[in-house]
């Protein structure tokens, strides 16, 4: 498989927006337990350890820590509600079955959507493609039952459109690439507005950030360079550019997901669900 211009550029998205929404995580990690300055250091460590670890998982394994990957963003991604649902006051099943119905949009729907061509892509990555058949299959009839029960306990006339739209995809899906549509997604639907409540957590503007987004986001750069430059070694350029950003966005989603999923909604109102 030759990536197209319009997955080169889908990925250099993924690069210069995605990966550096979690520039701020120790911002937040501070405001959210006022951690002094011996903390703040040891909450960074942790955290490159964690991505450390997780890194080399994914060299090591990378078909359980693609699956891994997936479980994981599909919690993230529907956690972070990109379509703006209502989370108050429902119930454990229908919670579930939102964040399902949200996060699966990218780690269920989309796989399922485009399979031929996204099991190219595992086998690029350094997955076996066989593997996900049958959890797939689980997976999108999970999806689907999500989407219908979301849609029930919503009431919302303006899901409906969009669940119709996003299905419609099945007949135009040729005009698009599943890279293009997970760039789509994952920097629009998800990073641009995670920037919004991170920054009006630390009570920063939008167009001044602080150093360590900068410092941050550079090595997460660098980081992309590094990797890159080690998969090119033995690898097309194809699948050194794939394994490299995949590698590190599985990388930085762990500890990511730790803090914000797990630990900020117990100390900053923006991260609770409910």
């Amino acid at each position: 498989m030759t990536l197209d211009l319009i997955d080169y550029l889908s990925l250099l998205a993924i690069i210069l927006i995605g990966i550096p929404h979690g520039a701020l995580d120790l911002n937040l990690a501070i405001a959210g337990s006022a951690a002094k300055p011996k903390k703040q250091r040891v909450i960074f460590i942790v955290y490159v350890m964690v991505a450390f670890i997780s890194f080399i998982a994914w060299y090591l394994a990378p078909s359980l820590s693609l699956l891994a990957f997936l479980l994981l963003s599909t919690v993230h991604f529907g956690r972070a509600n990109p379509l703006v649902l209502d989370y108050k006051n429902k119930n454990l099943a229908e919670l579930v079955s939102a964040v399902t119905f949200q996060g699966g949009l990218t780690t269920i729907f989309l796989p399922w959507l485009y399979w031929n061509e996204i099991k190219v892509i595992f086998n690029l990555l350094g997955a076996t493609s066989n593997l996900f058949e049958p959890i797939g299959i689980f997976g999108i009839i999970v999806w689907f039952l999500s989407a219908a029960f979301t849609l029930v306990s919503q009431r919302n006339i303006g899901l409906l459109v969009t669940t119709i739209c996003l299905l419609g995809l099945v007949y135009v899906k040729e005009s698009f690439t599943p890279l293009s549509l997970f760039a789509a997604f994952f920097c629009v639907l998800h990073s641009l507005p995670h920037y919004l409540k991170a920054f009006k957590e630390i009570e920063r503007p939008l167009l001044r950030p602080p150093l360590g987004f900068f410092i941050n986001t550079v090595m997460a750069w660098l980081l992309v360079v590094i990797i890159s430059l080690f998969f090119f070694q033995n690898q097309s350029v194809s699948s050194a550019t794939l394994s490299a950003i995949f590698s590190v966005l599985f990388a930085l989603t762990i500890p990511h997901m730790i803090l914000v999923d797990g630990l900020l909604p117990r100390k900053l109102e923006n991260w609770r669900m409910t």
